[in-house]
Formats: C-alpha cells, sequence, structure tokens
C-alpha cells in the first residue's frame, strides 16, 4: 500500500510547475496571517518543546509555515502533517476497522513517524494539534493508536504518557459556564496522563481551517486507508491554491524577519519560563 503523497514544498523541483498554474491565488489577508502568528506563537509555547503532530488538512498552514521556520534550525521541534480524517468511530469502534483498512491507516501513520513503540521510547512528547469542536477526531486517532500499541504489544502506559494536545477552538467568552469539549469525553480514561490545552481563534479563521477547500492533500479517509496508488494525481484547482499557500507560507517562514517576529511573540507568553521554550527563541533569534 502507498503512503498518501504530499507535495515537499522544501524541495521546489518536485513541483515542477503546478504552482504558476494556480488561479485567483492572493496571499493571505494580514488579519488572517497575523491570527496564524499569534496561533503558532500559543502553540509552540504551550507545547513546551514536544514534537508536534497536526492531526489531518485542517492544521496544514501552521505545517507549512512552521516548516520554514525551522528549516535549519538546530534543536527545533520535529514536524509531521499525519494523514487522518476520521471523526466517529461508529458501531464496534475502532476495532471494527477491517483488518486490510488499518493495516493502510498503520502504515500511513507510521510512514510520518507515528507509531506508539517510537513515541513511548523517544527522547520528547508527542503534542497532537488539530481544530476541535466535539473532540470526535481526537477520540478516533488516540484509539487508532492504542489500537496499534495492543496488536504490537507495546506498554501503551508509556506511550499515553508521552501524549499532549492542543486544540484549536472558536473563541468565546470567558465563563464558569463555558463549554469545554475535554470535560466530555469518555475516552480520556485511555489517557490519564495526557495534558489537554486549547488555542482560542477567531470562528472565521478556524472555518477557514477546517472548511476551507484549498487544501494541498486529499483527504485520508477510510475509504482511502487502502488504496494502491503511488504518486500523486494532477491537482485540483484548489489543490493548486493550496500548494500556492504552502509555498508562499514556506517561504515566509524561512525569512529572517519572520523568525524575529514569531520569537517575540513566543516571548511575550508566561511559558517563557520554560527552559525549552527560552531556547527555542534564542534559536529562532539566531536563526538566518
Amino acid at each position: 500500500m502507498a503512503k498518501p503523497f504530499r507535495w515537499d514544498f522544501a524541495k521546489r523541483e518536485q513541483l515542477g510547475g503546478w504552482i504558476d498554474r494556480a488561479s485567483d491565488f492572493h496571499p493571505p489577508h494580514p488579519e488572517d496571517l497575523d491570527t496564524l502568528r499569534e496561533t503558532a506563537a500559543r502553540i509552540l509555547a504551550m507545547s513546551d518543546g514536544a514534537d508536534l503532530a497536526f492531526i489531518g488538512r485542517s492544521p496544514e498552514n501552521f505545517y507549512d509555515y512552521l516548516s520554514g521556520i525551522f528549516d535549519g534550525i538546530e534543536g527545533a521541534p520535529a514536524l509531521s502533517l499525519v494523514p487522518f480524517s476520521m471523526r466517529g468511530l461508529g458501531v464496534g469502534g475502532v476495532d471494527a476497522i477491517a483488518p486490510h483498512k488499518f493495516e493502510g491507516l498503520r502504515a500511513a501513520l507510521e510512514a510520518q513517524g507515528v507509531r506508539p513503540s517510537a513515541i513511548a521510547k523517544g527522547g520528547a512528547a508527542l503534542c497532537l494539534v488539530d481544530a476541535v469542536a466535539y473532540g470526535g477526531t481526537f477520540e478516533s486517532f488516540v484509539t487508532v493508536l492504542h489500537r496499534i500499541a495492543r496488536e504490537d504489544g507495546t506498554d501503551w502506559n508509556a506511550v499515553q504518557r508521552k501524549l499532549r494536545i492542543i486544540g484549536l477552538r472558536v473563541r468565546t467568552k470567558n465563563s464558569p459556564k463555558t463549554w469545554r469539549w475535554q470535560q466530555h469525553q469518555r475516552w480520556l480514561d485511555l489517557v490519564p496522563d495526557m495534558s489537554i490545552k486549547n488555542v482560542s481563534v477567531p470562528d472565521g479563521y478556524l472555518f477557514l481551517l477546517a472548511s476551507g477547500p484549498d487544501k494541498v492533500t486529499r483527504s485520508f479517509h477510510e475509504g482511502r486507508w487502502d488504496e494502491d496508488q503511488s504518486g500523486a494525481a494532477p491537482p485540483s484547482e484548489d489543490q493548486l491554491r493550496g500548494m500556492a499557500l504552502a509555498a508562499w507560507l514556506y517561504d515566509l517562514g524561512q525569512t529572517r524577519e519572520e523568525r524575529h517576529t514569531l520569537a517575540g511573540l513566543i516571548a511575550a507568553r508566561p511559558e517563557m519560563k520554560q527552559a525549552a521554550t527560552r531556547a527555542l527563541v534564542t534559536a529562532l533569534r539566531r536563526g538566518h
């Protein structure tokens, strides 16, 4: 089974002339770009040196932006964009997924370095990042990891101790009556030591992340988990605009000015008291 294909924006020769064919592409609105920067700064500060796994297509803008930011930066967190689309478990839960389907999903996750045995033995924690409404995708993803660990004989307790979650949530007024998704999850019994934090973002921007059509990658849902296809089909118009945006964000992240701007936003956070956060800010300010 072939892993889902995604263009590598650090290797422009891989893209050929596709980006030049993107019609009606415009760089992000300044307000949206400010939101992306501020949200990225909060993710990095809250993750406290953990490696970052962006789940599915919704957070791919952060992956491309931070891939540029971290290019050549020694000691930066590892980044992965994990192909995964599964918002509900359905009857029988994750154990009801047919073996041939599950093997395809497992292979795709492992191709991105997301393997329970590696998580358990790795030095850094792994922080899962995604837009969240009710927690269905996080439930499905963690439960999939649990099944893989169980089938491989990996100590799940060692895995769950290394997991973190940062959910991207619609910004609302904070009050004792605020609905908090993590307070309504029965599956959290699987991960008693996992910390969950949330970053609030404007509702319009979160809708753009979660529902905007201009994505680089195709959705990797259950119907594709066992497909046997290598390489990439010609991109659609939506994909071409997504590719142009990804390249633009990657290039922006590589600039000295952008790295210094992001470092300043992180430095203004209370998490600067963390050694890993201070080290990252120093590395970004030294980067060229």
